[in-house]
């Protein structure tokens, strides 16, 4: 597939040249009656599938009533969401809001950290992607930010080395406000920080009064395996952002927090105020996913077939020399190449055969995050074409 650029978008980043006229589950049909089995779930959003029945006839349902009442408004189905995210999250009796977009959902976290602290920085892996605004791109404000590379730590077999570790000098415990953790993805590539690590920094974060931010945007809601990413660190956050599967699709994100925290920032009086906060339609959406994985076992499922999906990863690795790693959690994984610049062939290659994957290119890294509601067939043909594709590049 050739780049398309579009006369009236404005041209950020590449497009495929396909119309998509439909979607249906995790099967993306073209004007022209192709079908493509998308292994993206949109930009990790739809992890329910397109167009889910139970999803749609709550949106039908809500617009039918009110989509929009303004920001002063936050009773009914805002709160009765609240209180479900809060109870997935093990937050109960802490506090929510719900915004548009998990970018969003990531500054209102972090500024509910630096308003309720006096302490100058705020502690992150430096390979962490945190949000699209400018504020949060790499390089961050040294001014304002501490940070260290868990790569380093990966592989490490000093079994007892924190405290002396040389990854975490000048990392002063005492002036962090909060550490905000990325369980996993790391700017599409798809890394998890040790368990260790994560304990170690997050100890000395409480121990000296800063709090832990999660950022769960990419791999909360059943992603990895778990109900969130830093449930495979037995780590309990103060404060948690997240988005993207929230809405299957729809924009809603949501920032949760203790109920001590909570406390904390209302006494400061943050004032906080945008166009689309606890709306009707974002809440009973956001509800009603939560409620569907629940009750649909879909967990569980991410967890089974993540195990499957790579197993049938291992096997392509081990028959194609171009492949250097796999690696993954739950519907959440990715293959590492040792050639560069072959991921948009790859890409190219794998969407003539009806497969849409995603790339990292700057890490030669192509991503596998498929809606939780994926067959297990359209894994096994996906990579029955993928193995082809890379031997024929090799």
């Amino acid at each position: 597939m050739r780049d398309a650029r579009p006369k009236h978008i404005l041209n950020l980043h590449p497009f495929v040249n396909a119309e998509i006229a439909r979607a249906e589950n995790t099967v993306l049909f073209t004007e022209d009656g192709r079908k493509i089995i998308d292994f993206e779930a949109g930009i990790w959003c739809t992890a329910l599938g397109h167009t889910n029945a139970r999803i749609n006839a709550v949106i039908r349902d809500q617009i039918s009533r009110v989509m929009h009442t303004g920001f002063r408004f936050a009773g009914g189905i805002a709160e009765t969401c609240a209180a479900n995210l809060l109870h997935v999250l093990g937050l109960d009796n802490g506090r929510a809001v719900f915004l548009s977009s998990g970018s969003e959902a990531v500054e209102l976290s972090l500024r509910i950290a630096r308003i309720i602290s006096d302490k100058r920085y705020v502690l992150s892996f430096s390979n962490s992607y945190l949000s699209a605004y400018s504020s949060f791109s790499s390089p961050r404000d040294k001014r304002l930010w501490m940070e260290m590379d868990f790569e380093k730590c990966s592989n490490c077999k000093n079994k007892e080395c924190f405290g002396k570790c040389k990854a975490l000098e000048g990392i002063d415990f005492g002036e962090i406000s909060a550490f905000v953790l990325e369980p996993g993805s790391t700017s599409g590539r798809v890394l998890f920080p040790p368990y260790r690590l994560v304990s170690f920094i997050a100890d000395e974060v409480r121990k000296n009064g800063g709090c832990i931010v999660v950022n769960e945007v990419t791999t909360g809601f059943g992603r990895t395996g778990k109900w969130f990413g830093h449930n495979h660190y037995d780590l309990k956050p103060d404060i948690a952002a997240v988005g993207k599967a929230l809405g299957n699709g729809y924009p809603v994100s949501a920032v949760a927090v203790s109920v001590d925290i909570a406390g904390r920032v209302e006494r400061k009086h943050l004032r906080y105020v945008q166009s689309h906060q606890n709306d009707p339609l974002g809440c009973s959406i956001a509800n009603e996913v939560i409620n569907l994985l629940r009750e649909e076992n879909l967990i569980e499922r991410s967890q089974t077939l993540g195990r499957f999906f790579m197993d049938r990863l291992k096997e392509i690795r081990d028959s194609c020399p171009i492949v250097k790693e796999v690696r993954g959690r739950g519907l959440m994984l990715a293959v590492e190449l040792n050639a560069e610049g072959a991921t948009e062939i790859i890409f190219e290659k794998m969407l003539e055969q009806g497969y849409l994957i995603g790339t990292t290119p700057a890490w030669n890294v192509l991503r596998f995050y498929p809606a939780l509601t994926i067959a297990e067939d359209d894994i096994s043909n996906m990579c029955f074409s993928l193995k082809k594709v890379l031997n024929g590049l090799a």
